[in-house]
């Protein structure tokens, strides 16, 4: 009845102001008095943690119908607002901001009293094991406290409430991750005979492992557990089928066991993919569940387990059935089914969309993919043979040059060519050369053999992989023995004549396969002749650095004996004659290594060369002596016929005036140094004699002046040089 009485009196205004004024003040002290009981009832479940009251419920309806009779009042304002607008606009609107205050304040209280709930909720629902309803609830207490529009956070209590949400949320991962772990679980023993074991056991006597995922996938921490989950079945069960010889079996259709048998014995690519389909058969029946929006387990688990899974299966065991023969590669269609099937596999379980087929983008590329195998292999025969020792030698012999024929002029039997060249112009001298050059050659031949049979693709990358031989020749074996080349004279020797005899054959090589390859290839105009010179400075820098190794211990021999010291003594020192007879020794020792070793020209040079500067220095130290006692200069005498009796032994042909530039000087010098003033003017014939022919004026005065006392024979002999 009242209200009726209201409606009929809504025009007359000041009742309804009353009413209103009076409905407004009522509501707003209930408000205040519901915000105490609110915020007394949070205070003590959430700040001060004293005993849980029971009034919630209470306070509940309380809000409820508060709500129900603002909503009441605020549909009578806007009636009144739109009866008397004219008139109350003023304070009918301070009606309604009042009334918009309440409103706030009583959705701050809704909104605690939503969150308690939730943490009820929660706390039952996960008390129950319903991790689902505990995780939508935990993601729906998370939205209340970080609502960006929310006053929430102006509250004293939020802090308390936020912690309390903190620690729920901990608590219910925690307990769900270790739920979840202790359904799958691992178990790794190492036995005494070396053998390892590990096994993952799926419990089907828990119906809750799907509970368990959702529940974690709704917490956003189920990619958490997967990328755990995969790394261990990469480490404990999938690497071990890739690389170790193993034992794979089921116990009780439930644990999955790998039992290592032998580590690093690369088992058969069949064997891999068979025990790995054994592997996803097993977890496709115990975690076939759906997660979420249809993605079952295999497909949630695929991003963290396919890459690691591809890498090492493509690298290490699919890879190692890519043919190295034309003959293998007609072979290779049953290993491609074999490879396909168990792709095919994985796409039916759901582990593989039809997108992602690894293994057939790897197989489909077959025709690269087996001429890139076949160079690696070579390359790779080829970096072994290359390591081998150097000192490890065979004799070479001169062979028949090939006969090179102009095919422009073949078939003119009337046109004679002029002969230009020598008939040993493609022959290499005999020498001694290491077996792995030798094998180098032969697997260059090898390559250049099968490159004849294949396609022109094919063909073209078996020419440049050849050329790659030869330039890994020319790098690492100088790196690779770079120690023994330093100080090992018959190894540099070796090294020397090895490149000598790789770059005699390049010189012909080319042409003696150019009609065997198609006339496509031809037009490419594939040679070898660049890497001649390459090959060639190499072994010529290399044994040119080790002559001047040779030549400096002769220098160092030569600079602490008594040369040093001419003019400081009376007679010559005793180290003197040692310094001689070791570098003596030293030239013959080279002969020893070096003449059965090296082309007997090359020889002559090399030893010749070495020798001369011995030569050299030993006359350049007696030339700038200031002073040489009679005493010393005899001595001298007797050892340089020493050096003359014992160096010429050294070259086969005994002929050393043709390999020792200096020689004539040596040999002037000792008699200059034997001789009178007389002798000397003699042989300086006015400058035409021999001894002017090795030595210049002053060179000459400075001797004299050394050897012989100021007289004024000397005098006037040292005015007649010039």
């Amino acid at each position: 009845m009242t209200s009726f009485v209201a409606d009929v009196l809504a025009t007359a205004g000041k009742l309804e102001k009353v009413n209103l004024h009076k409905n407004i003040a009522e509501i707003q002290k209930e408000i205040t008095k519901l915000e105490y009981e609110v915020k007394d009832f949070m205070d003590d479940n959430y700040v001060e943690f004293n005993a849980k009251l029971t009034r919630d419920i209470h306070l509940v309806k309380k809000t409820e119908q508060l709500l129900e009779e603002i909503g009441i009042l605020q549909s009578r304002i806007n009636d009144q607002i739109k009866i008397e607008l004219s008139g109350s606009t003023k304070e009918l609107k301070a009606l309604s901001q009042a009334l918009k205050e309440s409103n706030i304040s009583l959705q701050l209280s809704q909104q605690l009293i939503s969150l308690h709930k939730c943490i009820k909720s929660i706390k039952k629902t996960q008390e129950e094991k319903q991790y689902v309803e505990t995780a939508k609830t935990l993601r729906q207490m998370q939205s209340l406290l970080e609502n960006p529009h929310s006053l929430l956070h102006d509250l004293e209590i939020y802090a308390a409430i936020r912690d309390e949400y903190c620690n729920l949320s901990r608590s219910c991962l925690m307990e769900a991750s270790g739920l979840l772990r202790d359904r799958i679980c691992w178990s790794n023993n190492d036995e005494k005979e070396g053998k390892t074991i590990t096994s993952v056991t799926i419990k089907t006597e828990y119906d809750d492992i799907r509970e368990l995922m959702r529940g974690l996938h709704i917490m956003d921490h189920l990619e958490n557990e997967l990328e755990i989950f995969s790394t261990k079945l990469m480490d404990y069960i999938i690497k071990p089928i890739i690389y170790d010889h193993c034992s794979v079996y089921v116990v009780k259709e439930r644990v999955f066991t790998v039992e290592i048998l032998e580590r690093k014995k690369m088992p058969c690519y069949k064997g891999v993919l068979y025990n790995l389909k054994l592997l996803f058969k097993f977890l496709h029946q115990h975690l076939n569940l759906i997660i979420a929006d249809d993605e079952t387990f295999l497909r949630k688990l695929q991003p963290h387990l396919l890459e690691q899974l591809s890498r090492p299966l493509i690298a290490d065991c699919i890879s190692h059935t890519i043919p190295t023969s034309n003959a293998d590669l007609k072979n290779f269609e049953p290993v491609v089914e074999i490879i396909n099937e168990f792709q095919n596999y994985l796409v039916v379980i759901g582990f593989l969309s039809e997108d992602q087929l690894f293994l057939s983008e790897y197989t489909n590329n077959i025709d690269k993919l087996f001429i890139d195998r076949i160079c690696q292999d070579l390359l790779a025969k080829a970096r072994n043979i290359m390591r081998k020792d150097l000192h490890d030698s065979v004799r070479y012999e001169p062979q028949e040059p090939p006969k090179l024929i102009n095919k422009a002029f073949e078939n003119d039997c009337e046109l004679s060519i002029e002969k230009k060249l020598s008939d040993m112009s493609f022959h290499l001298p005999k020498c001694q050369i290491s077996k792995n050059a030798q094998e180098t050659l032969e697997l260059a031949r090898t390559i250049l053999d099968e490159a004849c049979d294949s396609s022109d693709a094919c063909a073209v990358r078996l020419f440049y992989t050849c050329r790659n031989v030869f330039e890994m020749y020319a790098g690492l074996v100088p790196e690779h023995h770079k120690k023994f080349l330093e100080t090992i004279p018959q190894q540099v020797a070796l090294f020397h004549n090895n490149c000598m005899y790789l770059a005699h054959h390049l010189l012909t090589l080319a042409h003696e396969y150019r009609d065997r390859f198609s006339k496509i290839v031809q037009r490419l105009n594939l040679t070898f002749a660049d890497q001649v010179m390459i090959l060639r400075d190499v072994g010529s820098q290399c044994f040119l650095d080790h002559m001047r190794y040779q030549r400096n211990i002769i220098f160092d021999i030569i600079k602490d004996s008594g040369f040093s010291g001419l003019s400081q003594a009376p007679q010559l020192d005793p180290s003197t004659e040692r310094a001689l007879r070791q570098c003596i020794r030293q030239l013959e020792l080279l002969k020893t290594v070096w003449l059965d070793v090296l082309p007997i020209n090359i020889y002559c040079k090399a030893v010749g060369c070495i020798t001369n500067s011995m030569i050299d220095d030993l006359v350049t130290k007696v030339i700038s002596a200031e002073d040489i006692p009679i005493d010393v200069a005899t001595e001298l005498v007797t050892l340089f016929n020493m050096v003359v009796k014992r160096t010429p032994q050294i070259f086969p042909d005994q002929q050393i005036q043709q390999h020792v530039r200096k020689w004539g000087k040596f040999l002037e010098l000792i008699k200059l140094l034997g001789a009178s003033l007389k002798e000397i003017e003699v042989r300086w014939g006015s400058g035409k004699g021999p001894l002017a022919q090795e030595f210049t004026a002053p060179q000459v005065k400075q001797l004299i002046r050394a050897i012989f006392q100021n007289t004024d024979r000397r005098s006037n002999l040292l005015a007649s040089i010039r």
